[in-house]
């Protein structure tokens, strides 16, 4: 007995869409030849819930690699694997609380299908989730623009089965984006093990950013010490050259120039800083945008103030309004430039457990002792002027007359020994 032609052609469809699951895969270009798949059940994505399919590949000799759900650590379930004894895999399912080592969560159902293993040099896990549909803010996974994050440590392989084993920060890592609509189809039970399904290499559309994290590191550590010589000890030292060398040649010829070279030294740590916040999503946090601040004000206001007053000060031999906001607002940028930098260590540190706990004591032991010695030298050299004065003038005594008034009206005034005897 044949089929209507309809049910004939329906029930090829449905045989089709069950064999050929539709399966989007990633490839990041520093990720060192690892590939994340990922595939939804047609019954999945009707329901909103079952089973959610993902493939990770690396090369055998990767210490481990991770795919996560969502833009962030925190976002959604983060999977780990590793090599194990005898050419096996271990899946290690785990959760993060922030920017540390996540740890294993046992209460994530995924686990690995057939054709998981190291085989020819690849390491490849199959995996079947089945509580991954929805992230922990409670969005869904299959949008059209799902955002994955992925990081991997190179070196030694593990060689362990413990779900629960210590791994380290990883050498590269970043995010990226799939239209999982396009992830949809079939109801294989593996659809990686099939020998024949349709894969979409979503990479050319995928929006990503990947970061290497030693280049990274290096970054971080120049910004912090950049700009920390610059505004903890070149700003308010070479501001003192006014104070321990006053002369006319003191602004143009000491002053200037190595102010212009701490600008300079400020500006590339700037730079530095401005390019691990957009590696790290973070432009506008307090620190960077305190940080715009200060260098608009060192770069831009302070060399015009400057240059005004030095103008002024050459045409008449007088300070100027310019003179009194250059010297105030220069105070005042180094203050801020150093907060900037007391949150800046407290928020690499809070981001980056590897930053040495020392580091932000000796931080505020150093900034402390430079604000006690701008303090310190500005009053010796003040104290020093009026001694100075006090010995070129002539001596002055008080003078009291009684007017008629009964006002007692107190005077200076300039008298010798004669004066002063007939005064009396």
């Amino acid at each position: 007995m044949r089929l209507p032609s309809f049910l004939a052609t329906a029930s090829v469809l449905g045989l089709v869409s069950s064999v050929y699951g539709q399966i989007v895969s990633h490839t990041p270009s520093e990720g060192r030849g690892v590939r994340y798949s990922v595939n939804i059940p047609d019954a999945t994505a009707l329901t909103g819930t079952g089973p959610v399919y993902l493939q990770l590949e690396a090369p055998a000799n990767m210490t481990w690699i991770a795919l996560g759900q969502g833009a962030d650590m925190t976002d959604g379930n983060i999977f780990i694997i590793y090599s194990a004894p005898d050419g096996n895999i271990t899946l290690s399912p785990r959760n993060a609380t922030g920017p540390f080592e996540p740890l294993y969560d046992p209460s994530i159902r995924a686990f690995l299908l057939e054709g998981s293993g190291i085989h020819h040099g690849l390491m490849t896990a199959n995996i079947r989730c089945d509580d991954c549909m929805t992230l922990k803010n409670g969005d869904s996974l299959a949008d059209k623009s799902s955002s994955w994050i992925w990081g991997i440590t190179t070196g030694d392989p593990l060689n362990s089965a413990n779900v629960s084993e210590t791994i380290y920060k990883h050498d590269y890592h970043g995010i990226f984006t799939l239209d999982l609509s396009h992830a949809i189809g079939g109801n294989s039970a593996n659809p990686f093990f099939m020998p024949t399904h349709r894969i979409t290499d979503f990479t050319p559309f995928s929006s990503q950013r990947q970061i290497d994290d030693t280049l990274l590191h290096k970054k971080r550590i120049a910004h912090g010490v950049m700009t920390s010589v610059a505004f903890v000890l070149l700003f308010p030292n070479f501001a003192l050259t006014l104070y321990i060398f006053p002369s006319r040649y003191t602004v143009a010829w000491i002053h200037a120039p190595l102010q212009a070279f701490a600008v300079l030294l400020a500006l590339a740590g700037f730079a530095l800083g401005v390019s691990t916040s957009m590696d790290l999503g973070e432009e506008g946090g307090y620190h960077p945008i305190m940080g715009y601040v200060a260098m608009a004000a060192v770069v831009l206001v302070q060399p015009i103030l400057g240059i005004m007053q030095h103008i002024h000060f050459k045409r008449t031999g007088q300070k100027s309004f310019y003179g009194v906001a250059h010297r105030w607002l220069g105070r005042f940028i180094s203050v801020l430039g150093i907060v900037t930098g007391g949150i800046g260590f407290h928020y690499a540190g809070s981001m980056n457990p590897d930053i040495p706990p020392a580091s932000p004591i000796a931080y505020g032991i150093i900034s402390g002792s430079m604000g006690v010695i701008y303090v310190l030298v500005i009053w010796w050299r003040r104290s020093r002027t009026k001694r100075k004065l006090a010995a070129e003038c002539p001596p002055t005594i008080k003078k009291t007359t009684n007017r008629s008034d009964s006002t007692l009206v107190s005077e200076l005034a300039n008298v010798d020994a004669s004066q002063e005897k007939s005064w009396q």
